[in-house]
């Protein structure tokens, strides 16, 4: 998890407050906002929103070795939503019909990630944007939510066209969609079709009479109209995070278990300004299952150079509360996150000033990893200062005595470190081989760090000095060889099947990591230990 040198607290606030670097990845090839965001087949992915002049665009990325490469789509979905199944597809629908955020579209397709195509395969049962999608226990995908037109519950079975399930007592944009039951769901908003707050909160229910929710009439959900998926805001299976604010405007937390809403207690609140000013907080709170965490993101209230970051530990009572904030930033969005397999956020693409200029920053946040650079907040600097100048005069000249010692103490505490991270890699190596877990296609860096009982930043550091390498190339290398032993001593099976065994999930991913590892596509490598025939 996050460390840091020196914590230091707000009086404003009462909360600790860290400073963090984040650690910025390739752009975007496309600027946008408005768009979803995901991971399909272990791959992140952003899909749809508007771009340069506030145009819709058709297009799609994914990241992967290193870069973002661009896809089209079959329609543009500025605003429409995006869910990823349990079969690894996903089913993006709706957005805006026209340029400037105008009008609601049918527009319905489905993203295959093994070979990175879009398939338009049919309509909604309405025009729609702003809306949400959530899959049940059965298959089936519930969808509600719509703006400046009328909103229902629908449902797409898999098979058929949408269809209409149910009208709703309250009309939404942007709702939650909270999986309470196998075959249950509850939709609550915090502004109607027409973007107004509701004087009576109401919840509909998939099954069931909709019911009036008092507590968020007094602290209101937070609004935001950026698509993002509900599951994201989920501590367990019928267990969901919401942000709210009081009518002052201080933002707070609500527990939403089943058909209960609870305020949930934090040690200190929720701070609304940072060490340069107040802070602009919108949008859902993104839940760390493992870690047992939650992060809300913000920016300057004018600036927009500063990224806030919000971390409540709510499993501790009172719940946690740590305020993250960074030096100016030359792209600081309000673009909502997403949480990588390891624990980090990713910040891809989003808005500075205005909806004409989108961003095609992606900002990488360390929470699960090691982060490249922490440091103190920023009035301590002062404090330390004065004492430094100083100490520097009285340090240098123990130094000067000291320096023969502490090279001595240094060369020894490098050595120790080396061997400890020699002996996790070797049991490391050991753990993937005996119990070939490699061949599990979606092992996560934080199960085999909770096997060895040690962090998932040991591991990170330990195979980067050790190896030089990531826990990721190191699962490849493994998965490579693996499949490179069955192409030679099972000569008869089938491709697929090699690809599967050997623990990708994908052919692509496959092709791709093969030649990565051996610097051969599979046929040139076989040509060199035998044919293969499909």
């Amino acid at each position: 998890m996050l460390t840091a040198s020196t914590v230091a607290y707000s009086e404003e606030a009462e909360c600790p407050m860290v400073r963090i670097a984040p650690e910025r990845l390739p752009d975007l090839n496309v600027p946008r906002h408005g768009h979803s965001i995901f991971y399909a087949n272990d791959e992140l992915t952003v899909v749809g929103g508007h771009t340069t002049n506030f145009v819709p665009t058709p297009t799609a990325e994914y990241f992967a070795y290193g870069k973002w490469h661009l896809l089209q789509m079959a329609y543009p979905h500025d605003n429409g939503f995006a869910v990823v199944l349990r079969s690894g597809e996903a089913i993006i629908g709706g957005g805006h019909d026209e340029e400037l955020g105008v009008g609601q579209t049918f527009t319905l397709e489905r993203y295959t990630p093994q070979n990175h195509t879009f398939e338009g395969f049919g309509c909604l049962d309405r025009r729609r944007v702003l809306s949400k999608a959530i899959q049940m226990a059965d298959g089936r995908v519930v969808i509600a939510g719509n703006h400046y037109t009328e909103d229902a519950i629908a449902c797409y079975d898999g098979q058929s066209q949408v269809q209409h399930l149910k009208d709703v007592v309250q009309g939404r944009s942007n709702p939650y969609i909270l999986r309470i039951a196998d075959d249950d769901v509850l939709i609550i908003g915090g502004y109607d079709t027409h973007d107004q707050r509701p004087d009576t909160v109401w919840a509909d229910r998939l099954k069931g009479d909709a019911f009036r929710v008092p507590l968020l009439e007094q602290w209101q959900l937070v609004y935001t109209d950026l698509p993002f998926n509900s599951d994201l805001c989920a501590i367990d299976e019928n267990t969901y995070l919401l942000t709210v604010t009081d009518e002052n405007g201080q933002l707070g937390i609500v527990e939403a278990r089943d058909t209960c809403f609870t305020l949930l207690p934090t040690a200190c609140p929720l701070p609304m300004k940072g060490p340069y000013g107040p802070i602009d907080f919108k949008g859902p709170i993104i839940v760390d299952r493992q870690h047992q965490r939650g992060y809300i993101i913000g920016v300057n209230d004018s600036l927009l150079n500063r990224q806030y970051i919000i971390a409540v530990d709510y499993a501790r009572q009172p719940a946690g509360v740590t305020l993250y904030y960074t030096d100016p930033l030359p792209c600081a969005t309000d673009a909502l996150p997403i949480l990588t397999p390891d624990g980090d956020l990713v910040l891809a693409g989003g808005i500075v000033h205005d909806n004409y200029k989108p961003s095609s920053v992606v900002w990488l946040y360390h929470f699960g990893t090691a982060m490249p650079s922490v440091a103190s907040s920023a009035w301590l600097w002062g404090i330390v200062g004065g004492a430094v100048v100083v100490g520097l005069m009285l340090l240098l000249l123990f130094l000067r005595r000291r320096s023969s010692h502490v090279n001595v103490v240094e060369e020894a505490k490098n050595t120790d470190e080396m061997a400890e991270n020699g002996e996790l890699v070797q049991r490391l190596c050991q753990l993937l081989e005996e119990r070939r877990l490699y061949l599990k296609s979606r092992l996560r860096q934080s199960e085999v760090a909770t096997e060895l009982g040690v962090s998932v930043s040991n591991i990170t550091d330990s195979l980067a000095t050790q190896r030089g390498i990531t826990f990721a190339q190191l699962l490849a290398e493994y998965r490579v060889r693996y499949a490179q032993q069955l192409l030679t001593e099972q000569p008869d099976m089938k491709i697929a099947a090699v690809i599967t065994e050997s623990g990708f999930t994908s052919e692509s991913t496959f092709f791709r990591t093969f030649k990565a590892v051996t610097g051969l596509s599979p046929k040139e490598w076989l040509a060199g230990n035998g044919d293969k025939t499909d």
